[in-house]
């Protein structure tokens, strides 16, 4: 069988300063960091306990070919969950008081 060689088409490379690479990284850092405090407020994890809880079937909810058990494990799961971020926000709590 014969087939055709296709050449890679010319793809033009950007030239980048090494300013724009300083800025690339400067806000990078910024990202971070602004993630970093985030994540280490309690509102921010109670906001997550909230979304696993949400996130737990209701009655009504299609639940599609699951089983029962499957269901009940994922209700565990989300439970379990949230609980853990429940518990993240009191250690954001101690750490704002001994701070």
């Amino acid at each position: 069988m014969v087939t055709a060689v296709q050449e890679a088409p010319e793809v033009a490379l950007e030239v980048v300063t090494p300013a724009e690479v300083d800025a690339y990284v400067a806000h990078f850092q910024a990202r971070v960091i602004q993630d970093a405090m985030r994540e280490a407020t309690a509102s921010y994890w109670r906001r997550r306990a909230q979304t696993f809880r949400d996130a737990r079937a209701r009655p009504g909810d299609f639940v599609g070919n699951s089983t029962l058990e499957q269901r009940r494990a994922r209700w565990r799961r989300l439970t379990e969950i949230a609980q853990a971020c429940d518990a993240r926000a009191q250690v954001a709590l101690i750490q704002d008081e001994v701070i």
